[in-house]
């Protein structure tokens, strides 16, 4: 079937009736409008397709007229300047430095347990004795007795005397050879512990060194970046439109506030630190956490000092899911704290830290129970970050939060709450307006609810997500 095309914007006509000229009220209105108008001008002016990208010019510079011809006219084009300046950045020499003490922690806790275990195999050794030859031949000579003797009492008592002779004498044969056998597995045995004792020395030879270099290493670094300036201005060739004129003959009033030409917009000077124009925003550079794996999955990259909302029933796994996530950051990026108000230290909390392998120098616990003993025992600038277990328990409210905020602006602040019988969190919505990322965990299951810094609706199985690989390391390998 044949198309029909708008006899006013010549766009295809859908959803109409078959007699319908116009794709719109709209355009029938304009194009009756018009009419009106040509009428009472002669010649009558042929309607030109319109260009949507020289009427916005035009807009800007106090002008309209689509159907017009234009001039050329030098004018002048802005040419932008840059200059080099340092920004701070995440010192990369702290990253590989903690990365190190993280491993050589991990090589120095690995050759302990094989130094307790090689202590273990010694005495096993020590348990070893011949006695086994004289039960067993014993019992074998009360056998042969019984066989051979009519009585047999008699047969029985000479087998035990026949048996207890050949153990004496098969032990007395084989004590020199269990003796040496034992003497070159304690060899052996001594030979790795020292061994291992060396490699203790020096890996903790190493970690004195790079904790020294710790202490005198500032966390931030610098970075080289561009920043634009200022505006020059060079020759060029710009169209430039004549004065439009409107379907009623009447001249069109530029929109006030609007700059009459683009050339003289002057991108970086303001009048407000806390106003910069879009083009200096492009060159701006911000700090990032370099999240990898499934937490990159899920969170995507959050900047240092992110803000996130974790909530759900009891029991549900929202203490271990933040317990799995201060182990990644412990072990990955920086320091952090975990302030745990409504277990404190108790076995149950103990457990949930032992289940999930989350012990780590860089993962700091504390009994904290009230909003006054987090501002005056945690040091602003000491943790990178700092995990709050409970909101509702410690009655923390938005106020509250925000002078945290304000307090540990450097850190990222990832708190846990209570959810209601409908599954809102509880407390004040606006705590889930404030933060950067809502997070909601329901049977097992963590959900982004909301996510500045990647699409929501991510999940994580948390109690799937347990790190339950055990540590391996071959002694022959390189370790440092």
């Amino acid at each position: 079937m044949e198309t029909k095309k708008c006899l006013y914007c010549k766009e295809e006509i859908t959803g109409k009736r078959e007699d319908a000229k116009f794709c719109s009220n709209t355009c029938k209105a304009k194009h009756w409008e018009e009419t009106k108008q040509t009428a009472k001008v002669s010649p009558p002016v042929v309607k030109e397709e319109r260009n949507v990208t020289s009427q916005l010019r035009a807009v800007l510079n106090g002008n309209g007229n689509e159907n017009a011809n234009y001039t050329a006219k030098t004018k002048m084009l802005p040419q932008i300047i840059f200059k080099t300046e340092e920004v701070a950045i995440a010192n990369p020499e702290l990253v590989a430095l903690s990365k190190e003490n993280r491993r050589l922690t991990d090589v120095r806790m690995q050759l302990d347990s094989e130094i307790e275990k090689l202590k273990s195999d010694i005495e096993q050794i020590n348990e070893r004795n011949g006695n086994g030859w004289l039960v067993g031949l014993t019992g074998t000579g009360a056998f042969v007795g019984n066989k051979t003797a009519e009585n047999k009492t008699e047969g029985t008592l000479m087998g035990v005397m026949i048996g207890m002779a050949a153990g004496n004498v098969m032990k007395a044969l084989t004590t020199n050879i269990r003796e040496e056998d034992k003497k070159q597995q304690y060899e052996q045995i001594e030979k790795e512990i020292l061994n291992r004792m060396a490699l203790i020395q020096q890996t903790d030879n190493a970690l004195r060194a790079i904790e020294g270099k710790l202490k005198t290493t500032p966390f931030f670094g610098k970075e080289k970046k561009l920043v634009l300036v200022k505006m020059q201005k060079e020759p060029n060739t710009i169209p430039v439109y004549p004065a439009n004129i409107s379907n009623t003959g009447e001249p069109l009033k530029p929109f006030t506030g609007l700059q009459t030409d683009v050339s003289d917009v002057n991108l970086t000077d303001t009048g407000s630190d806390s106003i910069i124009n879009s083009q200096k925003l492009k060159f701006m550079k911000f700090t990032t956490l370099p999240f990898q794996g499934k937490w990159n999955i899920f969170f995507g990259n959050p900047s240092f000092n992110f803000y996130c909302v974790l909530s759900g029933m009891p029991g549900e796994g929202k203490s271990t899911f933040a317990i799995q996530f201060a182990k990644y950051l412990a072990d990955n990026i920086g320091r952090v704290i975990y302030i745990s108000s409504e277990e404190g230290f108790s076995k149950t909390f103990n457990d949930k830290v032992l289940n999930n392998n989350a012990e780590s120098q860089y993962f700091d616990v504390a009994d904290l129970k009230t909003f006054d003993d987090i501002i005056r025992k945690v040091a602003p600038e000491k943790y990178n970050f700092i995990f709050i277990d409970s909101l509702d328990n410690m009655k923390i409210d938005v106020d509250k939060m925000k002078k945290i905020r304000k307090q540990y602006q450097n850190s990222a602040i990832i708190t846990i709450s209570q959810s209601t019988k409908d599954g809102q969190m509880r407390g004040s919505q606006e705590l889930v307006h404030d933060c950067d990322i809502a997070v909601k965990v329901e049977n097992g299951i963590a959900t982004t609810k909301k996510n500045r810094f990647k699409e929501r609706g991510m999940t994580y199985e948390v109690f799937g997500n347990k790190n339950t690989d055990a540590f391996k390391m071959n002694l022959n390998s390189q370790l440092f």
